[in-house]
């Protein structure tokens, strides 16, 4: 018997999804699996379409074109990774999570493929964890005005997210014969540029 292109793969043959919302929910589920899956953003219509068990003209009907799928599977991305830091009490235990959390790798080369491939950042920025470090520093530097508070937190999530895309790289380059002790030193550095500035005395 032969399958049609855009029905369901047997070997990973599930129920079908039964209205508007359970539909978009597996459609943005395959997004972001199939993302993971290959590293890139670089999904097919038809890939999202199978891997969801739906027809291919329902992945148009509920959001368009492939772009306007990839924004919505990313804006759910970053909405994931800020709830992921909403129970941390204080900017070091937000730091040390985000460092730690299984998907930090796979979540900062998405996002760097989708905005290399031409994803305007504005439609992906709600959500994102930058808004939890910068409450977070805030209130451990009562202090700091908010172009500050908003810089430190811009520069930790530069750290992080650059490490998961570079960091092997970086580990390379730098010929360190202890690899993960290189890591845990790169965490210091990112917990020492969350304190508050010392202030030398007269």
């Amino acid at each position: 018997m032969d399958i049609s292109e855009d029905g369901p793969d047997p070997a990973t043959m599930k129920a079908k999804p039964m209205g508007a919302t359970e539909v978009r929910q597996s459609i943005l589920d395959a997004a972001l699996k199939l993302m993971s899956k290959q590293g890139n953003t670089d999904v097919a219509l038809r890939e999202i379409a199978r891997e969801a068990n739906v027809n291919h003209g329902l992945v148009h009907r509920h959001f368009g074109t492939r772009q306007d799928v990839l924004i919505a599977a990313l804006q759910r991305h970053s909405e994931i990774g800020a709830d992921y830091l909403q129970d941390a009490a204080n900017i070091d235990t937000a730091i040390d999570k985000l460092w730690s959390h299984p998907n930090m790798t796979e979540s900062a080369r998405l996002m760097a493929s989708a905005l290399l491939g031409g994803v305007s950042p504005q439609s992906i920025a709600e959500g994102h964890a930058l808004r939890k470090l910068e409450q977070l520093l805030q209130a451990g530097d009562a202090s700091a005005s908010p172009a500050e508070t908003t810089a430190r937190a811009v520069a930790l999530s530069c750290l992080t997210l650059g490490w998961g895309v570079f960091g092997h790289y970086l580990t390379a380059v730098a010929q360190d014969s202890d690899p993960e002790q290189l890591r845990a030193n790169v965490l210091e550095v990112l917990h020492a540029m969350a304190r508050p500035p010392q202030v030398s005395g007269s």
